[in-house]
């Protein structure tokens, strides 16, 4: 969770999200000095955020590739909250803060574009019995899977529906509880 509470780490994380690259191309890619980089993405590693997909030899160095692993942030059932360190639990705000924040600047962009297909934005709020909460989250984070894992195959070469090379999308879900519940 700490390794996502710099916002610049967000970047760097959607950065090597779209192909394996390397950190100059990130770096390139975000207009920021590769130095500045290397700490961030060294962080990013350890915390099993990014993987090293393969090293390649390049005028007499050692070029490594990297590439983002599929990222859902549990923000913690009632348990795991009570067992919770402060710190741990900071850290948990600060990470979800950072993917909402990243969401609405990406909203906010593509409402202002023109000629584009256009963002999907929706918000329900439903009654959920208590003994269905944990199903209906499972569902939500499966689904989340399912598209990861369609659209990974299709960034491989491998889907059936590729017809270009196609455009990033972002997809943000939450599920949480609505506060103070309506009477």
């Amino acid at each position: 969770m700490r390794a996502l509470a710099h916002p610049l780490r967000l970047r760097i994380l959607e950065a090597f999200s779209q192909t394996p690259r390397t950190t100059s191309h990130v770096a390139e890619a975000l207009g920021q000095p590769p130095t500045r980089l290397y700490h961030h993405v060294a962080a990013l590693e350890r915390a099993g955020l990014l993987r090293l997909k393969e090293t390649r030899k390049n005028r007499g160095t050692i070029e490594k590739w990297y590439e983002a692993v599929p990222l859902a942030v549990n923000t913690s059932g009632r348990r795991e909250a009570a067992r919770a360190t402060p710190k741990a639990a900071a850290a948990r705000r600060a990470v979800a803060m950072s993917v909402l924040e990243q969401s609405r600047q990406e909203l906010v962009a593509a409402m202002q574009r023109h000629g584009a297909e256009r963002a999907l934005l929706g918000r329900t709020v439903v009654v959920v019995p208590a003994r269905r909460v944990r199903e209906l989250r499972k569902r939500l984070y499966e689904m989340l899977q399912d598209v990861t894992r369609e659209f990974e195959r299709d960034r491989a070469g491998a889907g059936t529906d590729r017809d270009d090379d196609g455009e990033r999308w972002a997809v943000t879900l939450t599920f949480a509880p609505v506060s103070p519940p309506v009477a």
